[in-house]
C-alpha cells in the first residue's frame, strides 16, 4: 500500500499536465478556425466591393494573428473606401510585425507620395529599420526628397528637426516651426526645447523661468520649485536641472531621487547621463542599459542621443553606435524627416537626402 501511496502523486502531476496541454491545443485550435472563419468573411465581401466590412474582418483575423499580409489587406481595403486615417494605422500596426518586410512601408510612403506628401513621406522612410530596406524603398526616399518644393524661410537662427518640427528664431525669440516653415508655436521664448506629441508639452523659457506648455502655449505645469533647465519629454519623462544637478520628473511632476551631472532627453528608451566623469545609457528605471562607461555620447540639440534607436557614443578616442540594448551596431542614418542640417558660408540650413542644397543667408530651411 505504501508504494501504491507513493505513485499517486507523480501519477496526478501527469494527469494534469495531459489536461493543460489538451486545453492549450483546444485553445489554439478555436483561434486557428476563427481566423479562417473572419479571413474567409472578409474575403467575401471583398469579392462583393464591401470594402469596410471586409476591412473590418481582417482587422479582426489580424487580431488572432498578427500577420503582415492579413493587416495590409485590411489596409487596402479601407484605402478603397477612402479611410486613409485606418489605412495608415494598418500600415503602422504591419510595420511593426516581428518579420516585417518592406511592403507596409513601400504602401504607406506611396500613398503620401500620391498625395503630394513628400515631407511625410521622408518622415516615414527615415523611421524604417535598416532590415527592411531595399531597392525599392531607397528609389521611394530618393522620389519623396526630390519632391520637395524649393522655397526659402529665413529665421535668425535654427535648430535640426525632432519630429515634425524644429526651433527656430525670429528675431530674438524662439518658437517651433512645421516642415512648410510655418510657425507651430509661437515665437515668443528665449528657449524652447522639442514638442512631444504624447505628452503635448513643450519646455520653453522666459525671462529666465523654465515650464512647460501645450501647443497652444498655455502653462500645463505650474513648477513650484526653481529650475535652472528643463528638457524635454521623452518616454514620460523631462530631464531638469537644479542646483546643479539633473535628475528627472515624470508627468505627474513627481521627481526622480537619482542625481547625475547631466541628464538627457529620453527617446526609444534610453537617454544619456553622465556621472563621476562618465557617460552611460539609462533605461525608463533609470538604471544603466549596460555596464559600459563612454567618454562621451553624441546629444543632438534637445538633448537627445537615440535616433532611429541608435546612439553615438566615442570612448578611447574611437566612434562606436549603440542600438537601445548597449549593443554595437553599424552607422546611424543622420536624416530626420529627409531633412539634414548642414552648413555653407555663413549660414546654415538643412538639405534633401538627395542632393544636397545648401543657404547662404543668415539660417534657412530649403523646403
Amino acid at each position: 500500500m505504501k508504494k501504491i501511496g507513493n505513485m499517486v502523486y507523480p501519477l496526478a502531476l501527469i494527469m494534469l499536465m495531459s489536461l493543460a496541454w489538451m486545453n492549450v491545443c483546444t485553445s489554439g485550435g478555436e483561434d486557428e478556425k476563427l481566423f479562417d472563419e473572419y479571413f474567409s468573411n472578409a474575403q467575401m465581401n471583398e469579392e462583393k466591393q464591401a470594402y469596410i466590412t471586409a476591412a473590418e474582418w481582417y482587422v479582426k483575423a489580424a487580431e488572432i494573428k498578427p500577420y503582415e499580409d492579413t493587416l495590409l489587406l485590411a489596409a487596402e481595403n479601407f484605402r478603397k473606401c477612402d479611410e486613409n486615417d485606418m489605412f495608415l494605422r494598418c500600415c503602422r500596426r504591419a510595420a511593426e510585425c516581428e518579420e516585417c518586410t518592406a511592403k507596409p512601408w513601400v504602401l504607406a510612403g506611396r500613398y503620401y507620395l500620391d498625395n503630394n506628401k513628400a515631407a511625410e513621406a521622408a518622415k516615414l522612410l527615415s523611421e524604417m529599420p535598416e532590415s527592411c530596406r531595399n531597392d525599392e524603398t531607397e528609389d521611394l526616399m530618393t522620389e519623396a526628397s526630390g519632391r520637395f518644393h524649393t522655397c526659402y524661410r529665413s529665421f535668425n537662427d535654427a535648430k535640426p528637426f525632432h519630429g515634425e518640427y524644429f526651433a527656430a528664431c525670429d528675431g530674438k525669440l524662439w518658437g517651433l516651426a512645421d516642415a512648410e516653415g510655418q510657425f507651430f508655436l509661437a515665437p515668443e521664448y528665449d528657449a524652447v526645447g522639442a514638442y512631444d506629441p504624447e505628452a503635448d508639452l513643450v519646455p520653453v523659457c522666459s525671462g529666465g523661468i523654465w515650464k512647460f506648455v501645450n501647443e497652444y502655449g498655455q502653462t500645463r505645469f505650474a513648477l513650484s520649485k526653481e529650475y535652472t533647465f528643463l528638457g524635454s519629454f521623452g518616454d514620460g519623462l523631462a530631464p531638469f536641472c537644479r542646483d546643479g544637478k539633473y535628475g528627472y520628473i515624470d508627468l505627474d511632476y513627481n521627481e526622480s531621487s537619482e542625481r547625475f551631472e547631466y541628464a538627457g532627453s529620453f527617446s526609444d528608451g534610453v537617454a544619456a547621463v553622465k556621472k563621476d566623469g562618465k557617460w552611460f545609457l539609462v533605461n525608463k528605471d533609470l538604471a544603466p542599459v549596460t555596464n559600459e562607461k563612454y567618454d562621451e555620447i553624441i546629444l543632438d540639440e534637445y538633448g537627445f542621443c537615440a535616433h532611429g534607436g541608435v546612439t553615438e557614443a566615442i570612448k578611447d578616442g574611437k566612434t562606436v553606435f549603440l542600438d537601445k540594448n548597449g549593443s554595437e551596431v553599424s552607422e546611424k542614418n543622420h536624416f530626420s524627416c529627409g531633412l539634414a542640417p548642414v552648413s555653407a558660408g555663413s549660414g546654415e540650413g538643412y538639405e534633401n537626402a538627395v542632393p544636397a542644397k545648401a543657404m547662404k543667408t543668415k539660417k534657412e530651411i530649403l523646403l
